[in-house]
């Protein structure tokens, strides 16, 4: 029978997703500290692409922003039933790759801005990626979960992951 993780092998791969989490959210503020110069520094700022369709845009990107906060959990599952890694390897890779689509979110909000010129925007993709990130956010109590879970569903397939 398959064991899960060590909960002590769980607890820092987890620790350290929070710390890349938490490091993504601390970015989305300088972010905004740079939506805020650009502003002031260029005032009136009307972006940097005047003759592009910015209604066009808008919706495109936000369309895109929706289909990338979709496509975490399509992500996260793929990344999870993949037994070929360790259970705490996959977990982490996971989380982060969830975190990361969400911060792309913002991303995308900051090049509206810096298309567009309207901070709105900026502030509008990064209220959801923090949605995304309250969503995504790495737990342990999920991880401890979804690791006895892949140990039952490796045990009942006769799989040994490596390096367990």
């Amino acid at each position: 029978m398959a064991v899960p993780p060590a909960r002590d092998e769980l607890g820092k791969a987890c620790r350290t997703a929070r710390v890349i989490g938490g490091a993504m959210v601390v970015s989305l503020g300088l972010y905004a500290v740079v939506v805020s110069q650009i502003q002031r520094a260029n005032a009136p700022f009307a972006g940097f692409a005047p003759g592009v369709p910015h209604d066009l845009v808008r919706w495109i990107l936000a369309a895109v922003a929706l289909a990338t906060l979709g496509l975490v959990r399509f992500l996260q599952r793929t990344i999870l039933a993949n037994a070929a890694l360790p259970p705490v390897r996959r977990l982490h890779t996971a989380a982060v790759v969830g975190l990361a689509l969400c911060e792309s979110v913002a991303i995308y909000g900051f090049v509206l801005f810096m298309v567009a010129g309207r901070a709105s925007d900026f502030y509008v993709f990064t209220a959801l990626a923090l949605i995304g990130f309250v969503l995504y956010f790495p737990r342990l109590q999920t991880w401890e979960e979804r690791a006895r879970a892949m140990a039952r569903d490796a045990a009942g397939r006769g799989i040994t992951p490596p390096g367990t």
